[in-house]
């Protein structure tokens, strides 16, 4: 779907007013965006393909010294920021010299508004509370709408964001925390 702004911050389960905050290093070459479900990949984050495991939702980036990249003065070597897209495009040499990071929400119990790769209720599951579905297979900034079952996948779906209509709502159902193992 066209607009695509990835997962933003609904609500906490617990009543927190945002989720808990951990800083990532981005590994070399990647291409991250504010919205993304990441995990983390020999010690460095990566986005969040289908059937992986997450660790959280990316929420901003910082340089070496924990400024916020849109107001740090420190100058990239290879890599790349884009305010108004909000993505990060590491160079090959992020994890030594540039050392951007990614500030991200880990907090399992956060639920995360997104629009799904195709309409929402497509498929019937999609819109029940207590259905699973996985990201889209080559990004991690949507929902898969045709995977929406009841077998366990990475997201937990919370039924249609009653603010937007497009959107669903979900919680990470397989946490990097917590392993990549199926119940």
């Amino acid at each position: 779907m066209s607009g695509n702004t990835g997962f933003q911050f609904k609500q906490n389960l617990v009543g927190r007013t945002s989720g808990i905050q951990r800083s990532f290093l981005i590994t070399n070459s990647a291409t991250i965006t504010v919205g993304d479900m990441v995990t983390l990949s020999s010690g460095y984050l990566i986005v969040a393909l289908a059937n992986t495991p997450i660790m959280g939702v990316v929420l901003g980036f910082t340089d070496k010294d924990g400024i916020d990249l849109s107001s740090s003065r420190l100058s990239l070597s290879t890599g790349a920021y884009t305010a108004s897209t909000r993505t990060f495009v590491a160079g090959a040499d992020n994890v030594t010299v540039d050392n951007v990071y990614a500030i991200i929400d880990v907090d399992p119990f956060s639920v995360w508004s997104a629009a799904p790769d195709a309409a929402i209720g497509t498929t019937p599951a999609a819109i029940l509370k207590g259905q699973y579905t996985d990201l889209v297979a080559t990004a991690g900034d949507q929902p898969a709408e045709a995977a929406a079952s009841s077998t366990q996948q990475q997201l937990f779906i919370w039924g249609v964001d009653p603010e937007n209509s497009s959107n669903g709502l979900y919680s990470i159902a397989q946490h990097q925390l917590w392993g990549w193992t199926k119940v």
